[in-house]
């Protein structure tokens, strides 16, 4: 490796760390479970070494088995990222930074998703002696997707959120962007699984 190869390792390399310190992990779908209270938290934090405890207490606090190496709840956690990275990418937005990808780290997969693709809501209009015209509806490429969890396969998630069954619904603009319908609603259920993800104080 010449000097200049060298010089120009060490100027990435450096470029690298300092774009990762400029992000917000608060922000990052890892940090999903984090409470009202850590948020506040988090955002008192002055120095990079502070957040990196913060991190690690957040991941510490959720873990099931602290007396051995592994950490499932992190490791489930980063299978649902994976997944919704996989699914949900939008451009080059990774899955698990869309709204569906959110809900899916959080909540889990669902027990049933139902689509409806519109809005051809009409039949085509007669303009004039053989020639028809469309509805300005026509063309629009808006889905509506709601996922479904029921006991069958989100009996616990069920139990936190205190529902007999939950729906999500969202509004897709495919390839451009989707986003939650009642976003409120699903920021309670967000906050309550945060909260009960504490199993360590």
């Amino acid at each position: 490796m010449t000097g200049f190869e060298v010089l120009l390792f060490v100027a990435l390399s450096e470029s690298a760390v300092k774009d990762r310190s400029l992000q917000d992990w608060s922000t990052s779908p890892e940090a999903y479970f984090l409470t009202s209270d850590e948020q506040k938290e988090w955002k008192t934090l002055q120095s990079e070494g502070a957040r990196e405890r913060f991190r690690e207490s957040y991941w510490r606090r959720r873990d099931p088995t602290p007396m051995t190496e592994r950490n499932e709840f992190r490791e489930i956690v980063l299978a649902r990222i994976r997944t919704a990275d996989g699914r949900f990418a939008i451009g080059k937005n990774p899955g698990s930074l869309t709204a569906r990808g959110r809900v899916l780290v959080v909540l889990g997969a669902p027990s049933a998703e139902r689509q409806t693709i519109g809005p051809l809501n009409r039949s085509p209009e007669m303009i004039t002696p053989g020639k028809m015209g469309l509805p300005s509806t026509a063309f629009e490429t808006t889905e509506w997707h709601t996922w479904v969890y029921d006991r069958s396969t989100a009996d616990e998630l069920l139990k936190i959120i205190e529902r007999p069954s939950a729906e999500i619904s969202f509004i897709v603009e495919p390839g451009r962007s989707d986003r939650i319908e009642n976003r409120d609603i699903f920021e309670r259920w967000r906050e309550k699984v945060a909260q009960r993800s504490i199993v360590n104080p």
